[in-house]
């Protein structure tokens, strides 16, 4: 249905049956029970939608991860990073034996969006180590460290960080880093 007799400056209002002038009485739809119409919420005007932005993720690197494979691996790894934001997940191709990986070879990011940028983010990296079986998908086996950050958005500035892993428990491990890139940028609503 489309709004009846709005004027130019009327606001709609609208009752579950059908759109009315503001301040009519829904007699003839709605049963007669002259039941007043209350307001519809107008729509946010553009200076107060909230403001969206984007989230750019480079995983550049990992140092001194632990041993996940023994001695059929050759005491090595093979390292797969997770970062997740906001119900999104994307993951690094594995870098295969290897305890002190660079997983960002394409220097592409993982691009996160559309988060508010008025909210704190959740920001949670995973190190795992990945075995090939089969010819599937790399399976992830041994957890060989993770770190959470809590963010706000900082416009505009590409930050390098280098973040100590810890276990799954939280407990920060003796060796082990994460070096990561991030930058906020504004989008449109």
């Amino acid at each position: 249905l489309k709004p009846i007799g709005l004027g130019r400056r009327a606001r709609p209002q609208r009752c579950s049956v059908a759109w009315l002038r503001m301040g009519s009485v829904c007699q003839k739809l709605c049963g007669g029970d002259g039941e007043k119409l209350k307001p519809v919420a107008a729509p946010l005007a553009a200076e107060q939608a909230p403001t969206m932005c984007k989230l750019e993720v480079w995983v550049l690197s990992a140092q001194s991860l632990k041993m996940a494979d023994g001695f059929l691996g050759g005491f090595l790894s093979d390292p797969l990073a997770v970062v997740k934001v906001a119900q999104q997940r994307f993951s690094t191709e594995p870098v295969w034996n290897n305890l002190n990986p660079t997983f960002s070879a394409s220097g592409q990011p993982f691009i996160f969006e559309p988060l508010p940028a008025e909210d704190t983010h959740r920001i949670q990296f995973e190190i795992w180590d990945v075995d090939q079986c089969c010819k599937k998908k790399h399976k992830k086996t041994d957890l060989l460290g993770q770190v959470t950050l809590q963010e706000r958005p900082t416009f505009e500035q590409r930050e390098k960080c280098s973040l100590r892993l810890a276990d799954a428990s939280g407990k920060l491990l003796k060796k082990g880093t994460l070096t990561v890139e991030l930058k906020w940028t504004r989008t449109l609503p």
